[in-house]
């Protein structure tokens, strides 16, 4: 059995990672290379079609080692024309709308092979649904193709889902493609990691789309017990390239700019000029779609409701990061005297949608929230098996519940944060709004139903969860803000003499005010008891008498005192040692906003 994976999959590897630089040397000779451009990210003329080594990597194994059915002849003939078509389009950069032509009639070719949708029982709904499928797939992997190793690591990781969620449910006809394809996207990305030697241009993207959306088709879902979960799983599997998409149709939609064109508009692109490097936001996406990848995997083994909970919230978490992402500034701001419908960065009509009216996300978000934590606290409650008659009990009191919810919610002014700058007060606001609502809809199934058959440790659990969930949602914002900021802090290494009250308030004003360009590197503290803790993530180093060693080994260029009664004598002993070392001091009252 394991020869009967491994060896295909060594094969292709083998394959793209000796076919990869051969190919970049010829494209090189030619000159195929890609050149910088405005709207791409890349700074360097870099080769191109590394596709073909992705192509023949996987199609050499594929012939080799599958039985062929009608779909898999169907699949893999349906798989050279898109190859083909991406390969045209590398050459002689064909319109949009043509290949869009060209991709839907090879996805209508391959329905006729008898790859679709099987799930849906009506062929006049499953036939138009697998195409725009496959058209979505096709084109969300050319999209995403948009930095160094990025379309083809996500690739990558979705080909080794679907091969562990195939394998675990003993579907051959489907792991073995997927694997076999994982070994020619990891020999080519040696070459297409970044710095990149070459990109798999649209042959490459748009093959492997194809490829990974027709396998997604093959029946790898015919093992989940419930409907939802088989049209959710090759959704999960494939929620980054998905999830990017759209995310890009929708801003560029809002500032008018065509869907296809090319752009730094990309949730990778948005990362980088909030200051993360471009491995590190490559990583990220990654890191997501890994997570959406192991809950389709946790789905073989537990309950749905227990899988559509963990949808809900991974869902939520990943909305509120497009909503944040949504203000990056990555389009040109027009010129004065435009005309005010659009601004360059979109926030005018995305600020009256989302952003300014944001209360509806929040009303949206929060009803998903009450669902979630109150059929979770039955599971947990029943060891994941609701019978019959808890699942009529939730039915019947759900409506209330919800009612009772966003009664208390609204009494609170849970809808009126601005949670960005969330802090303790306002989870103490989130704990009273919760606890009380709790309380309430206990009362009122008390008097409904006399808590008959209801276990009154649900309502506990629903109590503790729901202010995890609710408090969880509301400081999504500030926990984006606070890793982003940490990784844009680039400007003047300060220390800050005083890690009390005054101290903490002037590192949230160096982390929040971007203008004032300082990069704090840690406090000094002479309450030695303070040493090695942490405010807001930045340490307490030592005291007044490390300073000299502090200031050598972190490489600080200015000192601020935050001791607004600090004496006169250890405030003029600091200048001075300040002034030997040539390191800038200045009172805290100097930098703050007058």
């Amino acid at each position: 059995m394991l020869n009967s994976y491994l060896i295909p999959f060594l094969l292709s590897f083998s394959l793209s990672i000796i076919l990869t630089p051969l190919i970049k040397r010829i494209a090189v000779a030619r000159g195929y290379v890609a050149k910088p451009r405005e709207d791409r990210w890349h700074k360097k003329p870099t080769a191109l079609f590394g596709g073909i080594a992705i192509f023949v990597s996987f199609l050499i194994p594929y012939i080799i080692f599958i039985k062929f059915t009608i779909e898999d002849i169907g699949m893999i003939l349906c798989g050279c024309f898109i190859f083909g078509l991406g390969l045209f389009d590398d050459i002689v950069h064909i319109k949009p709308y043509s290949k869009l032509l060209g991709q839907i009639l090879i996805a209508s070719l391959l329905v006729t092979f008898g790859v679709y949708i099987k799930v849906i029982p009506y062929a006049i709904v499953s036939v138009p649904v697998t195409i725009f499928w496959m058209l979505a797939i096709i084109n969300s992997f050319n999209l995403l193709d948009n930095m160094d190793g990025l379309s083809g690591g996500i690739a990558a990781i979705v080909s080794l889902v679907l091969f562990t969620f195939t394998f675990l449910n003993n579907n051959i006809v489907v792991a073995l493609p997927s694997l076999i394809m994982a070994g020619a996207l990891l020999g080519f990305l040696r070459y297409n990691y970044n710095p990149a030697q070459i990109f798999m241009g649209d042959c490459g993207s748009m093959f492997v789309g194809f490829i990974l959306g027709a396998i997604a088709l093959q029946g790898s879902w015919k093992e989940p017990a419930h409907l939802l979960m088989m049209l959710a799983v090759p959704i999960l599997v494939l929620a980054v390239p998905i999830f990017d998409t759209i995310f890009v149709s929708v801003m560029r939609g809002i500032n008018s700019r065509r869907i296809f064109q090319g752009g730094k508009d990309h949730l990778s692109h948005r990362m980088v000029v909030l200051g993360l490097s471009e491995k590190k936001a490559v990583y990220v996406l990654y890191f997501i779609s890994v997570i959406f990848g192991v809950i389709s995997i946790v789905s073989i083994f537990v309950n749905f409701l227990i899988t559509t909970v963990l949808i809900l919230l991974a869902v939520i978490i990943l909305v509120y990061f497009a909503v944040f992402l949504g203000k990056v500034k990555v389009y040109e701001v027009k010129e004065a005297g435009a005309p005010p419908k659009r601004n360059g960065n979109g926030n005018v009509v995305l600020n009256s949608i989302i952003l300014h009216k944001r209360r509806i996300l929040e009303v949206g978000v929060d009803f998903i929230l009450i669902c979630a934590s109150y059929i979770s606290a039955n599971l947990l409650r029943f060891e994941g098996v609701l019978s019959a008659e808890n699942q009529d009990l939730i039915f019947r009191s759900m409506p209330i519940i919800l009612i009772i919810k966003y009664v208390v919610f609204f009494k609170f002014g849970l809808y009126r944060g601005i949670w960005r700058y969330v802090g303790v007060s306002d989870l103490i606001d989130i704990f009273k709004a919760v606890s009380s609502a709790s309380l309430a809809s206990m009362a009122a199934i008390l008097l409904i139903w006399r808590f008959q058959d209801f276990s009154r440790a649900v309502f506990v659990i629903d109590w503790l969860l729901l202010f995890v969930f609710i408090s969880g949602a509301r400081v999504l914002e500030r926990v984006y803000k606070e890793i982003f900021d940490r990784a844009h802090l680039r400007g003047k290494r300060v220390l800050i003499y005083g890690a009390g009250d005054a101290g903490e308030y002037i590192l949230r004003e160096l982390k929040n005010n971007k203008m004032l360009n300082y990069e704090p590197v840690g406090f000094l503290d002479d309450d030695e008891e303070k040493t090695g803790r942490r405010i807001h993530g930045i340490a307490v180093l030592g005291s007044r008498k490390d300073m000299e060693r502090i200031m050598k080994r972190r490489e600080v260029d200015e000192l601020i005192i935050a001791i607004p009664a600090l004496p006169k004598d250890v405030f003029e002993e600091v200048v001075k040692y300040c002034n030997s070392v040539d390191v800038s001091c200045k009172r805290m009252f100097d930098i703050l906003p007058k």
